[in-house]
């Protein structure tokens, strides 16, 4: 019976160990892996598609639909875009046409998310249009 333990207690704690040894283990809370690409270089991807775009704000690191992604605000004659660049890759993940009512709204729901648990930018609020236009 002892030996069955023992046993169970060191292919668990070799399974652990291998999985953190490939990179595979929990993010906890606040923490964020290493990405292979900054925001300045996220900021620069945005800008090679806006040219005449000025950055607006600070580029926040989020993670959304699984994947870590920077979200790039460009102004570009008198209009708001938001750029998501992937953190592993550097590409345009999507963009899109936004007004600073939408920002404010989307920044409210995210901060009210964090309080009740929630967290990301897909807790999204009632009633509020997915990336793909619908209602949710």
């Amino acid at each position: 019976m002892n030996t069955h333990r023992s046993l169970r207690s060191a292919i668990v704690g070799g399974t652990l160990l291998s999985l953190l040894a490939i990179g595979v283990g929990p993010v906890h809370a606040g923490q964020t892996p290493k990405m292979k690409f900054s925001a300045s270089q996220a900021e620069a991807a945005a800008l090679k598609k806006y040219k005449s775009g000025k950055i607006q704000g600070k580029s926040a690191l989020e993670k959304e639909d699984g994947k870590w992604q920077y979200a790039v605000m460009v102004k570009v004659g008198g209009k708001m875009h938001e750029v998501m660049v992937d953190a592993n890759t550097g590409k345009i993940a999507s963009e899109e046409t936004v007004t600073a009512k939408e920002e404010a709204a989307e920044k409210k729901a995210e901060e009210a998310a964090k309080k009740s648990g929630k967290t990301g930018k897909n807790a999204k609020m009632k009633g509020e249009k997915s990336e793909k236009g619908e209602k949710e």
